[in-house]
């Protein structure tokens, strides 16, 4: 504490126990000119009985201190008290609690931020089809519902449900005449030499194929891994056996 703070804390004191104002700036003559609208204010903001005091003398108090407040001269900082200043607020800002808050704030918001990007993105994705930019992200989207589903019959009708969208985006190709690596789920319902029918579709699968489980049958439920082309041939270079859900 500083001389000036001293001399304050004993002039409050002093106002307190009833000394008149004057008789106190009297014996602190050299911080008369500071401590004079301190003093009035706190009188104003310490009086014990403020309905006693007429409304005039604490209209004149309050003039008389925003006068005084006036004709002081501002106290400028010297250097020593700003570099003291800013070190301070270094020592608040680099704290260890501080630096924690910061990286949760910045973590939460990291965190809210991808996970909204992922929502906008998913949202954007849904009528995607196989070779677009964002069917990745469509498949990426259903690969975590499928996690996120633990009763059996709803994650069975949810396999059933995107391997329908898998056939839809197969319709879809054909119409727009587009080439891009499809796969998808059926039945196989018709055997042929080289065209076979799985699910509805069409399927040529060529004699050197280098990946068909042997002794499939029809009625058998498959999986297809293929390259549609852009004259809507089906070319396949993957039927496996799959269980049902």
């Amino acid at each position: 504490m500083d001389r000036f703070e001293a001399v304050l804390d004993e002039s409050i004191s002093a106002l307190q126990a009833g000394i008149p104002i004057e008789e106190i700036l009297a014996e602190a003559p050299d911080y008369a000119g500071e401590l004079r609208p301190l003093l009035y204010a706190a009188q104003l903001v310490t009086d014990p009985q403020p309905q006693a005091v007429p409304e005039e003398r604490k209209q004149a108090l309050r003039a008389q201190y925003l006068a005084e407040a006036v004709e002081l001269s501002p106290i400028s900082p010297t250097l020593t008290e700003k570099g003291q200043a800013i070190l301070n607020i270094m020592r608040r800002r680099f704290s260890r609690r501080a630096m924690l808050n910061d990286l949760v704030t910045v973590g939460v918001t990291i965190v809210l931020t991808l996970v909204m990007s992922f929502l906008v993105l998913s949202y954007a994705a849904q009528d995607s089809l196989p070779g677009d930019m964002l069917y990745t992200v469509k498949r990426v989207t259903e690969s975590a519902r499928l996690t996120l589903t633990f009763e059996k019959d709803s994650r069975a009708a949810l396999v059933e449900t995107f391997n329908h969208t898998r056939i839809l985006e197969i319709e879809e190709l054909i119409r727009q005449k587009r080439a891009a690596m499809v796969d998808f789920s059926g039945i196989l319902e018709t055997k042929g030499k080289n065209l076979w029918v799985i699910e509805g579709l069409t399927v040529f699968v060529p004699e050197d194929i280098g990946n068909l489980e042997a002794d499939l049958q029809e009625g058998d439920p498959v999986e297809v891994i293929g390259l549609l082309r852009t004259n809507t041939i089906l070319l396949a270079e993957s039927i496996q056996h799959v269980d049902r859900p």
